[in-house]
Parts: C-alpha cells; sequence; structure tokens
C-alpha cells in the first residue's frame, strides 16, 4: 500500500467518526426547560371538590375567630397531698383500742367510725360530771333551805320576836349558799365540756374545727369511736386492737384526695406572668394524651437559690383519683397577654412551598390557598398575624387532602 493510499484510508476514517458522533448526538432526546416564574403563577390556585369527595375526607370548616392571647408556661411539677384536707389523727382520750374498724386505702365518709377505744379518760369525766351535778343540786337544796330562814327571820324582826342580828346573820347564810350554787354550777359546765370533746353528743358536736371526737353509746357506757373528720382515704393506722393508747399517739392519716396540689417550679423570668387565679392544665405520663384541669393558688414569696425558680402551688380536681401523690406532671400555665388576636385551628395551617397556608372556603366545595403570616399558638389553635380576617372561613379537619390534591394538580399541569 502506497502513502497515498494509507492518508485516504485515514481521512476515510475520521469522516466517518465525524458523522456517527453527529449522528448519536442529534438523535438524543431534549429535556424540556424549566417552568419560568411566570408559568408557575399561572398554574391552579383553587381545590374544586365534589359534595361526596368532601365527605369522604371528613372535610370540616371553622371561622377565624378574634380571641383574647394567652401565653403558655411549661414547666414541670409533683402531685402532692393537699394540706388542708390532710389529717393526723389522735384520739382526745387514753383509753385502750378495742377495734379498729378500716384497713389502708378505704375510702370512708365525714363521721365513719374509724376505731372502737375504750376511753378511760371518757369514764373519769362521766363519774366527774355525775359527782358535780349532785353537789350542785345539794347546794341549790341549802339555798332554798337558807332562803326561807332569811324569810322567817324577817318575819320575827317585824314581831319584836327576834333581833337584827340575827336577820343579818341568816342573809349571810343566804350568800354563802349562793356562792356554793356558782361554784357548783362552774364545776359541772366544766365536765360538761370535757364530755364534749370526748363525744359528738354534745353542743359542739357540729363545730368543724373540732375535728377528731369520740362517740359513746350510752352516757354509762366509757367506749367511744374515733370518727372520720372529712371524707377522703386511710392512708396509714398507727395502732393495733388492744394497745394502750394517749392522746399524743397518732392513730390514722387520713387525706381527701379529691383535689390535689401540684407544685410546680416556675423560672424566674416567667414569674412576672404568673397571678393566683390563673388556668392551668397538667399532664402526667400515666394518662397519655389527657389534661387535668385547674388553677393557680398560690405563688411563693421567695426563690430557691440553687435553681432560681419559685415554688407555685396549683389546685387540681380529682374526682376519679386519676392524679396519684408523687407523680411527675408537665404543668401549662395560662399567662394572658392583654391583647386579642385572631385563631384559626392548628389543624387548618399547612404549608406550600415552604409558605404557611390555609385553604380559604370560596364555595363548600371550593378552596383556594391563602398565604398566612402565623403568631402563637394556644389550646389546638393559632394566631394569624397577616392573611385573614375575623369571620373567614377555612378548612381545618382534612386540610392536609387539599394540599395533596393542589400539589396533585401542579404535576399534572407540568406534564
Amino acid at each position: 500500500m502506497t502513502r497515498r493510499d494509507v492518508l485516504l484510508l485515514g481521512a476515510t476514517a475520521t469522516a466517518a467518526g465525524v458523522a456517527g458522533y453527529l449522528l448519536g448526538h442529534t438523535a438524543a432526546p431534549v429535556p424540556p426547560a424549566p417552568a419560568t416564574a411566570a408559568e408557575e403563577a399561572a398554574l391552579p390556585q383553587e381545590v374544586t371538590l365534589s359534595a361526596e369527595a368532601a365527605a369522604n375526607f371528613g372535610l370540616r370548616t371553622a371561622a377565624a375567630e378574634r380571641r383574647p392571647l394567652v401565653r403558655t408556661i411549661r414547666v414541670t411539677g409533683s402531685v402532692g397531698f393537699n394540706e388542708l384536707r390532710l389529717a393526723h389523727i389522735q384520739p382526745l382520750a387514753r383509753g385502750r383500742v378495742q377495734a379498729i374498724e378500716v384497713a389502708i386505702g378505704d375510702r370512708v365518709r365525714t363521721g365513719q367510725r374509724l376505731a372502737i377505744l375504750d376511753a378511760l379518760d371518757l369514764a373519769e369525766a362521766r363519774h366527774q360530771l355525775a359527782g358535780a351535778e349532785a353537789a350542785l343540786r345539794q347546794a341549790q337544796a341549802e339555798t332554798q333551805t337558807a332562803r326561807a330562814a332569811l324569810n322567817r327571820a324577817a318575819e320575827l324582826v317585824r314581831a319584836g320576836s327576834v333581833a337584827q342580828s340575827e336577820l343579818e346573820r341568816r342573809r349571810a347564810d343566804l350568800a354563802r349558799a349562793d356562792a356554793a350554787v356558782q361554784t357548783k354550777a362552774t364545776e359541772v359546765e366544766h365536765w360538761r365540756e370535757m364530755l364534749t370533746r370526748y363525744s359528738p353528743a354534745g353542743p359542739m358536736a357540729q363545730d368543724p374545727a373540732d375535728a377528731v371526737r369520740l362517740s359513746a353509746p350510752t352516757p354509762t357506757d366509757a367506749r367511744g369511736g374515733i370518727l372520720a373528720p372529712f371524707d377522703g382515704a386511710v392512708l396509714a393506722i398507727g395502732a393495733t386492737p388492744g394497745e394502750l393508747v394517749d392522746t399524743n399517739r397518732e392513730i390514722f392519716t387520713l387525706a381527701d384526695l379529691s383535689v390535689v396540689w401540684v407544685m410546680a417550679d416556675v423560672p424566674e423570668r416567667d414569674l412576672a406572668a404568673v397571678r393566683p387565679g390563673a388556668t392551668v392544665a397538667i399532664a402526667v405520663e400515666a394518662w397519655p394524651g389527657r389534661r387535668f384541669p385547674g388553677r393557680v393558688a398560690y405563688v411563693a414569696d421567695q426563690l430557691d437559690a440553687r435553681t432560681g425558680t419559685a415554688r407555685v402551688r396549683c389546685e387540681i380536681p380529682n374526682p376519679e383519683g386519676a392524679l396519684k401523690v408523687n407523680m411527675f406532671a408537665i404543668v401549662e400555665i395560662a399567662a394572658p397577654l392583654g391583647r386579642d388576636g385572631l385563631l384559626v385551628p392548628d389543624a387548618a395551617l399547612q404549608s406550600v412551598d415552604d409558605q404557611p397556608v390555609v385553604f380559604l372556603a370560596l364555595a363548600p366545595t371550593r378552596f383556594a390557598p391563602r398565604p398566612v403570616r402565623p403568631g402563637l399558638r394556644q389550646d389546638g389553635m393559632t394566631e394569624i398575624a397577616e392573611g385573614l380576617a375575623a369571620g373567614d372561613l377555612v378548612a381545618a379537619e382534612g386540610s392536609f387532602r387539599l394540599k395533596a390534591l393542589l400539589l396533585q394538580s401542579r404535576v399534572d399541569a407540568h406534564d
């Protein structure tokens, strides 16, 4: 092969390669150009449903409402006893325990007998009262005798039968008899008061301050019953039948758990917003998803130097006994901000193109995404600072379905 033939062969191969490259390059598909901003703005901006679809989606609307805004302060706390309804019960008389009539954990009613006590002091008080009443009757009889003698002496003086000095002596006898009656009456009152302390049959039986009393079946019986001062649960029993107890012995611990205290630790930065009477809600691990409402009853006057927090006492109704003492709690305290805001349900807020939106109801089955600027959240509601007016209807439950349909319509429009 000559040099000329080699050059012709190389040129032919080069031309074939270039032609193949051009042929392959022009045969590849050309990707579509991305949509411009104008084209994007022209995409569907409404979602229209049939009435059947709206029902199937569970779609619900809600009106934007203007309400007072409240900031929620979230802190930790623990459940404790209502110390105003916690009783450490001691007998008011010495005696021997004859019977314990309740067990730990029992729920008791006001006035229910908890134990029977053979009360030594009760028997002594009855004995002393009986003696004092007898002495009073004797003193009263002596007073009547002295008064009759004085009247007789006065008649004799008028008749000239006795001297005036005899009349004065009889007057002195009557005065001494009257004084004796007063002394004996005071003794009777003293022992009656002692029995009143031990027995609810006395005049102080309805006094709520007389929390622990002894009831006696009969006037001659020294047995008494230790009574419950209020409705509650028996937490502890400190005596057994047969034991001799005195007035310093704690026999029962009783707590009314229908209202419990939750002690919360509030940081100094939040204290200015916490006031007695503010509404609170607590959550505990034992009852997920449940919130127990209550109110702030007290804000401490000093901070804990170590933690920089103040103790806040919350009173929480607990009629079912669901809250147990020493449970850990999350406490939410409502702090009013002093202004109103436009609120919609949290479920109404969606995000489209990284923009918070709500779906404004144009008709019962037509909705349009409306950009908004959200603000504070409170009790399942979100403040709308811009983008809505009071009374505007927005999709709440089911709004996520509207977002999905809107995004799908955009995909279909691009295709």
